[in-house]
């Protein structure tokens, strides 16, 4: 049995394979961001537990005049985190689109022409059914006429002749 593989035209297999490679690549940077997206995301997300932790505790161990001062520091260290947290993430967006604009430069011309490559392909193979149905029924229209040439030339036989002559006295 053949394989769906071994079917195919070689500007299909150039085509699945410019396809095959640009996405694989698309999706190793997609991965790759997210991994660092993740990263950065349980980075921020210790700090800001630690600093509440820490807010928490100042504040109920702090007397009651005392808590504004107390809880300061831990509060501008959170408040510092989210300013480094969105500066990352900033980063890593911006990071993210030249990497995407990269796969997508380096891949797209190559998809592209062997996108082109494959409908030529399509076009002549069409072409070529085309004519070869042509020439197919250019043949059978020619034996046809043969046949019915050779059969209008033959005479009747004598039995076929009265026969007819008797269906039309009647």
């Amino acid at each position: 049995m053949t394989s769906f593989v071994e079917t195919l035209t070689p500007a299909a297999k150039e085509h699945a394979v410019a396809r095959i490679d640009y996405y694989n690549e698309l999706s190793q940077t997609v991965l790759n961001s997210m991994q660092q997206l993740a990263a950065v995301n349980a980075q921020f997300s210790h700090e800001w537990l630690d600093n509440s932790t820490a807010m928490l505790r100042d504040s109920l161990n702090a007397a009651p005049g005392d808590r504004a001062a107390q809880v300061a520091p831990a509060a501008q260290a959170t408040l510092q985190a989210l300013r480094d947290y969105h500066q990352q993430l900033s980063r890593l967006a911006t990071e993210f689109q030249a990497q995407i604009t990269g796969v997508v430069q380096q891949h797209a011309p190559q998809a592209t022409r062997t996108a082109a490559d494959l409908v030529d392909a399509g076009q002549r193979a069409a072409e070529d059914a085309r004519r070869a149905a042509e020439q197919k029924l250019s043949e059978e229209a020619s034996r046809f006429a043969n046949v019915a040439a050779q059969n209008q030339s033959m005479p009747q036989a004598a039995s076929m002749q009265s026969a007819e002559d008797q269906g039309n006295k009647n």
